[in-house]
C-alpha cells in the first residue's frame, strides 16, 4: 500500500488530533478518578457500592530490585542485562 505526501500529512494530522483528544480524556479521567479518591478518603471507606459499579480503595505494594545495593554485590550487572529490540514510530 503506497500513499502520496498528502495522505501522509492527513494521517500525521489525525494522529496529532487523536493523541490531543487522548491527553484531554486523561486529563478528564484523573479529574474524576481523583474525586472519587477524596469522596473515599473523606468517608473512610475502603470500599463502597453503587447501582452499577463496586469500588474499591486499597493499599497495594510491589517489590522491586535496588539496582544499586546489587551493583555492590554483583559487580558485573550487564551479565545479567537482557536486550530487546523493537522500533519505535515517532512523529514530531
Amino acid at each position: 500500500m503506497s500513499i502520496t505526501k498528502k495522505e501522509l500529512e492527513q494521517k500525521v494530522q489525525a494522529i496529532r488530533s487523536l493523541k490531543a483528544l487522548k491527553e484531554e480524556t486523561e486529563n478528564e479521567l484523573k479529574a474524576l478518578e481523583s474525586e472519587i479518591v477524596s469522596y473515599m478518603k473523606d468517608n473512610e471507606l475502603s470500599e463502597e457500592f453503587t447501582e452499577t459499579s463496586k469500588i474499591t480503595y486499597l493499599p497495594q505494594s510491589r517489590k522491586s530490585l535496588d539496582k544499586d545495593k546489587l551493583q555492590e554485590v554483583i559487580e558485573n550487572l550487564a551479565d545479567f542485562e537482557k536486550v530487546t529490540t523493537y522500533s519505535v514510530l515517532r512523529i514530531k
